[in-house]
């Protein structure tokens, strides 16, 4: 199949990467036929790199629009800013043609519910490239704590910050504005912790959450902004099955950062990456956990995500990084974002189906301001 990429930024590189796994394993998928980028320089560049990688040039294209009647696509895999991607995927559905979509799903669970609701009406594919849940390790860590090994969970702890020395995380301003990005971290990477919490742990029913901007000024040495979205957020929650969590996401520490995740369950501990500890003090190496539980996925997360989407529209397969469970992220994360804004106890369910809105209605009227 053809696929197309809207956006050649940063992520791009990862995304090629993934594709070029999958010519190396010889498992072909798709063949990337075309890129877009409103900076035509970064698209030519990008478009090179493919060539260089892959063995042949895509087309290159400015305007998204023009590519997909004219590029032939089956697919495309979009790279855009959060609050495009709503827009871009029903132009791709109403040109016949499939969506793999890079996480958050939309900028907001409304969005995320109409992108559903488009695949639905127009009768095709839409899966999210959620990397937190794709690929060899993070498939066998899921099937792993299903199937027992570190027994009944009890406890998730997640506590993750980054000294970004008030600049721009990933050096673009637009990730700490709410009408563009949803949120502050809590979206852009909190949204991978939550995807993969209950891929491992099943849903989260209930959420109550501490949030902040602590750094009301931020500039990369050239532009100077004032941040919408929360640089900070101190979040428990509680699973279905009864499991609770502790979760951190700051991009405003300084000094030293802090990166980890500890499941507890009733047998052992995981550490994602990096093994299993059981009650006897017995060593489970991360390595051992993927042969053991998922020798036949493959490594690289990207590449996984494309199988997934090829194996979506050729059979039908459901994949494990769906737009439904990439919805069901999302609502976690703003039902963090709304009891930090009502100072209340947020029911997932409640922000997933639309029931309560309060914080996203501040994201909306600042989408509404700005492009005004």
């Amino acid at each position: 199949m053809k696929i197309g990429f809207i956006g050649c930024g940063v992520i791009s590189g990862a995304h090629l990467e993934g594709l070029k796994k999958l010519k190396d394993e010889n498992k072909l998928t798709f063949q990337l036929t075309a890129v877009c980028d409103l900076k035509v320089g970064r698209a030519e560049a990008f478009a090179a790199e493919v060539d260089r990688q892959l063995g042949f040039r895509p087309e290159v294209y400015t305007e998204y629009r023009q590519m997909l009647e004219k590029g032939g696509l089956d697919a495309v895999s979009v790279l855009l800013d959060h609050d495009l991607h709503h827009t871009v995927t029903e132009d791709c559905f109403s040109a016949g043609i499939h969506v793999q979509m890079q996480k958050p799903l939309a900028i907001s669970p409304s969005f995320g519910r109409k992108m559903l609701a488009d695949a639905k009406k127009f009768n095709k594919v839409l899966t999210l490239s959620e990397p937190s849940v794709l690929g060899a390790g993070n498939v066998a860590m899921a099937r792993a704590v299903k199937a027992g090994l570190i027994g009944d969970v009890y406890m998730i702890m997640d506590y993750a910050t980054v000294t970004l020395g008030r600049s721009f995380f990933a050096g673009t301003a637009w990730r700490h504005m709410k009408g563009r990005a949803g949120a502050g971290w809590i979206n852009d990477h909190g949204v991978h912790r939550t995807h993969f919490f209950t891929e491992v742990n099943g849903p989260i029913q209930e959420v109550f959450s501490y949030t902040r901007i602590f750094e009301k000024e931020l500039n990369d040495g050239e532009t100077t902004i004032h941040p919408t979205g929360e640089d900070t957020s101190v979040t428990v929650f509680r699973f279905e099955n009864g499991g609770l969590g502790h979760w951190m996401c700051s991009t405003a520490a300084h000094g030293e950062k802090t990166d980890g995740v500890w499941i507890y369950g009733s047998k052992g501990c995981l550490r994602p990456g990096q093994h299993v500890t059981l009650e006897d003090k017995s060593i489970v190496t991360h390595s051992e956990i993927i042969q053991r539980y998922a020798p036949e996925v493959v490594e690289n997360p990207f590449a996984h995500s494309y199988m997934e989407l090829w194996e979506a529209i050729a059979e039908q397969k459901q994949p494990i990084s769906s737009a439904e469970r990439g919805l069901e992220a999302l609502g976690v994360v703003f039902a963090a974002l709304e009891s930090g804004h009502t100072g209340q106890p947020v029911n997932v369910q409640s922000i997933i189906q639309g029931d309560k809105h309060a914080y996203e209605d501040t994201v909306l009227a600042e989408m509404k301001s700005a492009r005004s």
